[in-house]
């Protein structure tokens, strides 16, 4: 659970801005790491992410979500040189595997470990979001769309913390006892436990007429500077990354030799990328007063 961000409320443009502008602003971000496999536009992706979480003061969750995304990525870079052996520059000959030869080539090692570099990318973008957008403000964009689906996902994310949490403490208070109960009684309680809270909830909720799922106000709230800085930003950041894609600036070609263009297009748009991810938290527009007027 650690590996995972958790949302607190902050003082930085990111956290201010409406959750909308919030979400759209890290999937650009993610975005440019699923269209490129450049090494230097994927660095550029990855510097963006952490120096705006750095600036949103979410840091030490950026922390956690690349923790969590090395694995991936060093399970893909090594998987990938042992299940495709293309490339012209051998590395290894190994033997036979189940009738299979082993072969490890430069080519497949560096697009494996760019594959994994681009994992890293969306997972610590999805990190941002999680650390710095508002989750019960994101899924109330939906409640006009699936109210009750935004309502159960609401629910979900409120309550698995604190069963979680529930477990945790139960499972500490078993091996306190002199003779502690087996893991299968404490899961029962916890389950136990668990559905008891349900059930309250469930009364709860009833009570108050959520049961009916009648159709929900609209309410209209005035853009603030923070919104247009940080919907601006996602709005240039996925621009730009769709239209050098389809430009086909940062191509790679890991098979059968590997090409990787690198050249002033390149250095421009790893270098506008780190710019207009740090663009809603630069200038005197970016402190903190009146979040919306």
């Amino acid at each position: 659970m650690s590996l995972i961000p958790v949302y607190r409320s902050r003082a930085s443009a990111l956290h201010t801005a409406r959750a909308g502008a919030g979400a759209a602003y890290c999937a650009a971000l993610a975005l440019t790491g699923a269209l490129f496999l450049h090494p230097l536009v994927l660095s550029a992706a990855l510097a963006a992410v952490v120096l705006a979480g750095i600036a949103a003061g979410v840091g030490r969750g950026i922390g956690h979500s690349l923790r969590f995304a090395l694995p991936f990525a060093l399970l893909i870079t090594l998987i990938n040189p042992l299940v495709y052996p293309e490339g012209d520059t051998l590395l290894f000959r190994g033997g036979e595997v189940l009738g299979r030869r082993i072969d490890i080539t430069l080519e497949a090692t560096v697009a494996g470990a760019l594959n994994g570099m681009r994992v890293i990318v969306i997972v610590t973008a999805f990190g941002l979001l999680s650390a710095a957008v508002d989750p019960d403000q994101l899924l109330r964009m939906f409640r006009r769309v699936s109210y009750r689906s935004a309502l159960t996902a609401t629910l979900a994310t409120r309550l698995v913390p604190v069963l979680v949490r529930d477990a945790t403490r139960m499972g500490d208070a078993a091996r306190c006892r002199p003779h502690p109960p087996g893991r299968l009684t404490v899961g029962r309680a916890a389950l136990s436990s668990a559905l008891d809270r349900a059930v309250d909830v469930a009364a709860a909720l009833e009570v108050r007429g959520y049961s009916l799922g009648g159709r929900t106000a609209r309410r209209r709230q005035v853009w603030s500077r923070h919104d247009w800085r940080v919907g601006g930003a996602a709005a240039v950041i996925a621009v730009a990354a769709v239209t050098a894609a389809i430009a086909g600036l940062g191509s790679v070609e890991p098979y059968p030799s590997l090409q990787i263009e690198t050249g002033p297009p390149e250095v421009a748009l790893s270098a506008a990328l780190v710019l207009l991810s740090l663009a809603p938290f630069a200038g005197r527009a970016a402190r903190m007063g009146v979040a919306h007027a």
